[in-house]
């Protein structure tokens, strides 16, 4: 296991409010479940987040136990996800069984009716599966 992890804002993320919340949600559950911490260090991959109704947008640059959040996408991106902020925040609260995304609760359901209806969008999910099953099982507080 992997005793330390680093995640922190770039200069410029922190005006957008949305980062900050995404580092304490990410620092809590590593810190409330401490096998997430594996797939934390796992990740070397840049994601994208785009929040429509909050016209956010910002890049999550895992570098194998460290994440810097930058204000805007920035180039390259593996993984884009595209949501509106209750769909951002039904991720986090997605369950998580046998290690991975569980779809058939109340929130898995609506996720994927969010995913049939184009209300979320995560491009480049398939090529990236491992990361993005990381991904949601540390952004997830379950």
């Amino acid at each position: 296991m992997h005793p330390t992890h680093e995640i922190e804002l770039a200069p410029g993320a922190e005006k957008l409010g949305l980062p900050d919340m995404l580092k304490d949600l990410i620092g809590q559950n590593l810190a409330a479940h401490p096998e997430k911490i594996s797939d934390f260090h796992k990740l070397a991959i840049r994601i994208g987040l785009t929040v429509r109704d909050a016209d956010v947008a910002l890049t999550l640059d895992f570098n194998q136990g460290r994440l810097i959040i930058l204000a805007g996408i920035q180039e390259p991106v593996h993984i884009r996800v595209i949501a509106d902020s209750e769909i951002i925040m039904a991720l986090s609260n997605q369950t998580i069984k046998w290690g991975l995304p569980y779809y058939f609760d109340t929130t898995g359901k609506e996720i994927l009716a969010a995913i049939k209806s184009g209300r979320l969008k995560a491009q480049g999910m398939f090529l990236h599966l491992p990361s993005m099953i990381r991904f949601s099982r540390i952004m997830s507080v379950r």
